[in-house]
């Protein structure tokens, strides 16, 4: 009689002689990590530990949306929204880079503003648009502040309220 291989799925279906993959939730994890989740957006939850600040849902990171000018275009607001529905309508806009939703916040004052990120270039490469953060009690520019992924922190950020850099962040939901 001649003996069948055993296949192995990740899936690990245990009917038609396959064995489940002992690896798979390792696989997976790490395939997810790579591949899956830079694709998704993430929310965060910010608190911190020495007073009672806890943040509104904060959003970083570029889903689906994030491919097209126009889709990116329905989630600016304000004057950003208005000024690149001009650029696009007339046509100067010849490439762009967003990296989604960002997080920035205030040198001085440590205020936040989650808002999208967009950079737009025209034909011959120049900058013609870029949003930024400005906090208009300080009257400066917030600084960006970029997530740590794998560690499920963003470095440096400081309390909005007590000014201490004693918080938590917490992974919410991935969204694309």
């Amino acid at each position: 009689m001649e003996k069948r291989p055993t296949l192995r799925f990740l899936a690990g279906r245990e009917d038609a002689g396959s064995t489940p993959d002992p690896a798979a939730p390792k696989q997976f994890n790490e395939i997810s990590s790579k591949l899956i989740i830079p694709f998704m957006g993430q929310s965060y939850l910010i608190g911190c530990q020495k007073c009672d600040f806890k943040s509104k849902e904060i959003k970083t990171g570029v889903g689906f949306l994030f491919g097209n000018i126009n889709d990116i275009v329905y989630v600016l607001k304000g004057t950003d929204k208005k000024k690149v529905q001009i650029l696009n309508h007339q046509k100067q806009i010849h490439t762009h880079y967003s990296r989604g939703y960002s997080l920035y916040q205030c040198s001085k004052c440590h205020s936040l503003e989650n808002k999208c990120h967009l950079t737009l270039y025209n034909q011959q490469g120049d900058l013609i648009f870029q949003t930024e953060s400005y906090c208009r009690s300080c009257q400066k520019e917030r600084e960006y502040m970029p997530e740590d992924t794998d560690n499920e922190t963003i470095p440096d950020l400081c309390c909005p309220k007590c000014h201490q850099q004693d918080l938590r962040v917490l992974l919410g939901i991935l969204w694309d």
